[in-house]
């Protein structure tokens, strides 16, 4: 059971009188507040998992470069959250900005992750929606499906489905976060599982910054270490594999590649065995879709 963190409210709630840029209704990511970011001197690439908040002052540099890797973290799982929504202009336009690419760029550099090719351009909306249409399909269960319980051992028991979803529920909760009415998705969506990895990052950062006590710090890195095993590092190298099998489409190729990349690289980085790209679909099961469609879990 994931472990709620003590500063689940307040900083972390998404004020009242201000829009929602979230799946998450009660979490807003301050699109508008901010276009840009900055690295500082270590630019993520001196991070270590011991460090703890409280550092004394000749832990500087080291303090800055555990921040800066937090906040690329969180940006390049945002930017892949939001890559994996249904396709919208306005989507699209954020993806495809300068601004964007700039902190994407800056991102991935700092993850060490290599940078896609400039394939996401404006004009190319309609090519990327109907792409992103028959990739994915309307349904949850097409050749290449965005939701994880599509993916698991044939031998998975007729529990499996509402198992993970009620796990998935537990973890935003456990944090505070609360999916919106109008998200649109399951629990177990790609662009959900990203986006609370988002917040998760974000968590790590400002409890650095601020010099949250070291249990608030170790609470945050065990739950992404614990999400990243067993929900998105477990499927995502799959569903990988099968996006970049399943479309041409520049864009969705390099997302497919982007994916995988940072998956793997977030793996490693928590000593997390990413799961096999060879893992399947779970088969069709009538009963079991009937089962999780009436355990409870919203």
């Amino acid at each position: 059971m994931p472990t709620p963190f003590k500063n689940q409210s307040g900083e972390w709630s998404a004020p009242a009188d201000g829009p929602r840029r979230s799946v998450f209704a009660n979490y807003r990511a301050d699109t508008g507040k901010q276009d840009t970011f900055s690295l500082g001197e270590g630019d993520g690439g001196d991070f270590e998992a011991g460090l703890t908040a409280g550092a004394g002052p000749g832990d500087a540099t080291l303090l800055q470069s555990a921040i800066d890797l937090a906040v690329a973290r969180s940006f390049v799982h945002r930017f892949l959250a939001h890559a994996y929504t249904d396709p919208t202009r306005e989507g699209w336009s954020w993806l495809c900005s300068r601004a964007t690419w700039q902190n994407l760029l800056l991102a991935l550099k700092a993850v060490k992750v290599e940078e896609p090719a400039p394939v996401f351009i404006e004009d190319a909306f309609e090519e990327f929606r109907d792409a992103y249409t028959a990739a994915f399909g309307h349904a949850a269960r097409g050749s290449c499906p965005l939701n994880e319980i599509e993916y698991g051992d044939i031998k998975a028991d007729p529990l499996f489905q509402p198992h993970r979803l009620a796990d998935l529920a537990a973890f935003y909760r456990a944090f505070g976060l609360e999916v919106a009415e109008d998200a649109g998705e399951r629990q177990d969506h790609i662009s959900l599982e990203l986006e609370f990895l988002c917040v998760l990052a974000a968590k790590e950062a400002y409890a650095l910054e601020h010099q949250l006590d070291s249990d608030c710090l170790a609470q945050c890195r065990n739950a992404q270490k614990k999400f990243l095993r067993e929900h998105p590092g477990r499927w995502l190298p799959a569903f990988s594999r099968r996006l970049a099998a399943a479309t041409q489409q520049p864009a969705l190729c390099e997302l497919a590649v982007l994916t995988r990349r940072f998956i793997e690289s977030e793996c490693a980085r928590f000593g997390v065995e990413p799961g096999s790209g060879e893992l399947g679909l779970r088969p069709v099961d009538e009963g079991a879709e009937r089962l999780c469609e009436t355990c409870g879990v919203k």
